[in-house]
């Protein structure tokens, strides 16, 4: 049985492919890791998943500076509750 250039290529093709044998000579198939469209998908995986482990730190950081924000103003209110009642000794 003589074979062609052509068909040994078309069959190492088949056999050789990432997505196994192919039944039907006519179709090959497509190669997915190679195909221009698998990078958008995992770029857009990534920045999803990035954005899900972000988004909880920082939210916590938000309501940790709102926290000591209030704090702040807790002491800053003090302190001049403080004074006042200094200026008000030395004036006596």
């Amino acid at each position: 049985m003589a074979t062609t250039k052509n068909d040994r290529q078309v069959a190492a093709r088949r056999t050789n492919s990432w997505s196994g044998p192919v039944s039907n000579p006519g179709s090959l198939g497509t190669d997915v890791r190679n195909s221009p469209e698998s990078g958008y998908v995992i770029a857009v995986a990534l920045l999803m998943l990035l954005f899900c482990l972000l988004l909880p730190i920082m939210t916590m950081m938000y309501f940790d500076i709102l926290k000591i924000q209030k704090q702040a103003e807790r002491d800053q209110a003090r302190i001049e509750k403080v004074l006042k009642s200094l200026e008000e000794k030395d004036k006596k």
